[in-house]
């Protein structure tokens, strides 16, 4: 199993800065902040969005939509609706338990509920237009939606266009943070209705980590053991890890347990947990093509998945006398996207990249 274990928060450079001015413009309502897990997305939420929420006097709502993906329609609407009876404002349902779990401003509320007050032609639609009237009666809101792409696998087809329209009748009022991680649903929900969810948003990117924060981390290593790292070698590491903090993280945290400054073992030790903890598992199913397309997409500085190179490579990887052609390329990496496993970087029209880093990185050392 994977380590889990909270170090101390290294701020982004500029992020907040950058969040806040969009707010602050009044021309849009809404953030969007995309990039793939691990990589610090609800950490800054924590940690600089919600702080500065409070002291700006905004009230701040935070739901996981990760923790409900298989129903994250109704996952939304009672999260929303267990604020608004935690704070008084409806009586509509009975909550058989509330717990607080918030450690600073912008409490993240879990209750159980029963549908004790709906009537039968409540719709989710209308329970949701009803909690999100409830919250922003009291000045500024801030709702903060993360791993949004969930929505993206809604069963009601309709529920997203609702929660659009409802979210724009609250503009001025409310004001929507939306994180994300798989870009392939992502840009699902943006085809999915005739106006997409995010026409009002804007994008943000979140800032690299560079050596600063390597120097932070190994800094908080020497205040926990007395085994030495050196910095070259620790800035080594990070790159190794594709440069994922959250990575990283589980790395210094396998050192202090060592207490040995073996960087080698802890290094192993990471992957380790990683593969105990499913890493690589969607590989089993994968054809040959479809795995020779992971394969490259693995390789450092790879050729684009269309060109001659790449084919070349995916026959030999195949084994294959039969022609690799683009189709059965983009027949691959469709199916690949499906799973989550590749998505396009953004940066070039039919460009990829593996989404899933702890499968990146252990592709890469021929691990899985």
């Amino acid at each position: 199993m994977s380590v889990n274990f909270d170090l101390p928060y290294f701020p982004r450079d500029g992020l907040l800065q950058e969040v806040l001015r969009v707010f602050e413009s009044g021309l849009k309502q809404g953030v969007t902040l995309f990039a793939p897990r691990r990589q610090g997305k609800t950490s800054f939420v924590k940690h600089e969005l919600l702080p500065a929420a409070h002291e700006f006097g905004w009230r701040s709502y935070y739901v996981d939509l990760w923790k409900r993906r298989g129903e994250p329609e109704l996952a939304l609407v009672e999260a929303l609706e267990a604020f608004a009876n935690h704070r008084g404002l409806r009586q509509r349902l009975r909550l058989k338990e509330v717990k607080s779990k918030a450690k600073a401003p912008g409490a993240e509320i879990e209750a159980t509920l029963e549908p004790g007050g709906h009537r039968p032609d409540d719709s989710l639609e209308n329970r949701l237009d009803a909690a999100l009237s409830a919250l922003v009666k009291d000045g500024v809101t801030l709702l903060v939606l993360d791993e949004v792409q969930s929505l993206a696998g809604a069963k009601r087809e309709d529920f997203v266009a609702a929660l659009r329209t409802v979210l724009q009748k609250f503009q001025g009022k409310l004001l929507v943070f939306y994180t994300g991680s798989s870009r392939e649903q992502l840009n699902a929900m943006f085809r999915k209705q005739r106006a997409p969810l995010f026409a009002s948003t804007m994008a943000v990117q979140l800032p690299e980590l560079h050596d600063d924060f390597v120097d932070d981390r190994l800094a908080f290593l020497a205040q926990r053991s007395v085994a030495t790292v050196s910095k070259r070698e620790f800035v080594q590491a990070f790159d190794d890890l594709g440069r994922t903090p959250g990575f990283f993280n589980e790395l210094v945290l396998h050192l202090i347990i060592a207490g040995d400054g073996d960087l080698g073992k802890a290094m192993n030790a990471w992957r380790k947990a990683h593969v105990e903890a499913g890493a690589g598992a969607q590989l089993e199913s994968l054809r040959p093509m479809e795995m020779a397309v992971m394969q490259l997409l693995a390789m450092r500085d790879h050729p684009s998945v269309y060109s001659a190179d790449a084919a070349e490579f995916i026959k030999r990887s195949i084994d294959d006398a039969e022609s690799v052609t683009p189709a059965k390329i983009q027949t691959a990496i469709k199916k690949l996207m499906r799973l989550d496993l590749v998505a396009p970087t953004g940066k070039v029209a039919g460009d990829y990249e593996i989404d899933d880093r702890a499968i990146l990185i252990q592709l890469r050392e021929g691990l899985l």
